[in-house]
């Protein structure tokens, strides 16, 4: 991403949830309050009259809808569906005690904004890229349970960035996220990334992160993506760089100091998150994965 300037990825995820918000049945997976906090992020990043525009009509809805399908069928509705699956693993971290909840390369996702107000007893701290997230900051302004650190994940370690909260402890669990960040960061990257949250989590802490399932030729993409969205993902600097079989995940995680590793693939999300919500027909881009596991104690 452009050092001055939000990620352009960020902002992309931010419109397809105010988009969604506005269809009859994706609705049903955008969370209370979240496409409001969303609105008040992307007027903080001033963004584009074109979009302010085909949010208020209906056939400029669907237009952009119709560029969803020819891109990355699906898409939209795999962004919410994961957002939720992760935000039912916080509320059971938070249920099973856990007061730490961390939100790495947290782009402009609502989840530790919307749950601070909730659990007002549990520290949110959200880590990101300072042009990403100077602009959250002036719309969510940090309290006492949210706070906000800036940190260049492609080239700064992360402890130093966890442990300049004053309220961030070591001595208790905690649950680290990464939603939608694995994949734009190198393989050396994500193993140091991994190795921060083993060592940072605590022995009863809990780990969720989201990668991308790569293919038997190697390929790091979403099934049926249109290859213009690989040459964005290249003009804006933030291209897929790391995947992972399914297969190889163990051993790898295991490298870093994670076990106990769950792979949550697109038939996991519809059936936990959108059969419920009676939108288990519709479309859902396959090929990004969540995983949960926990540090190995040693």
């Amino acid at each position: 991403m452009r050092d001055d300037s939000p990620s352009d990825t960020a902002m992309l995820v931010a419109r397809s949830i105010l988009l969604a918000s506005k269809d009859p049945h994706l609705r049903r997976l955008v969370a209370p309050r979240e496409a409001e906090m969303l609105e008040r992020i992307l007027a903080a990043a001033a963004h584009r009259k074109w979009f302010e525009f085909s949010l208020k009509h209906g056939w400029a809805r669907r237009a952009l809808f119709g560029l969803e399908r020819a891109m990355v069928p699906g898409i939209v509705a795999h962004y919410l569906a994961r957002k939720r699956r992760i935000e039912l693993a916080v509320r059971e971290a938070l249920a099973s005690g856990i007061r730490q909840v961390v939100v790495v390369g947290a782009g402009f996702d609502t989840l530790a904004a919307r749950l601070s107000q909730e659990f007002p007893g549990t520290l949110f701290l959200e880590l990101d890229h300072p042009a990403t997230q100077a602009v959250k900051r002036h719309a969510l302004s940090p309290t006492l349970n949210l706070q906000f650190q800036a940190v260049d994940l492609g080239t700064e370690a992360l402890a130093p960035a966890v442990n300049a909260s004053p309220d961030f402890s070591n001595t208790r669990s905690s649950i680290f996220i990464a939603e939608g960040l694995t994949m734009y960061l190198g393989t050396a990257r994500v193993g140091v990334l991994l190795r921060s949250f083993a060592e940072l989590a605590g022995p009863a802490g809990r780990v969720i992160f989201t990668f991308m399932e790569q293919g038997d030729d190697g390929a790091i993409c979403f099934h049926g993506e249109n290859p213009v969205v690989s040459r964005w993902l290249q003009s804006r600097r933030e291209p897929f760089l790391w995947g992972s079989p399914r297969n190889a995940l163990p051993a790898f995680l295991e490298t870093y100091g994670l076990g106990g590793s769950v792979v949550i693939d697109d038939h996991d999300l519809r059936a936990k998150i959108l059969a419920p919500r009676e939108l288990g027909e519709i479309p859902l881009a396959r090929g990004e994965c969540l995983c949960l596991c926990s540090p190995l104690i040693r």
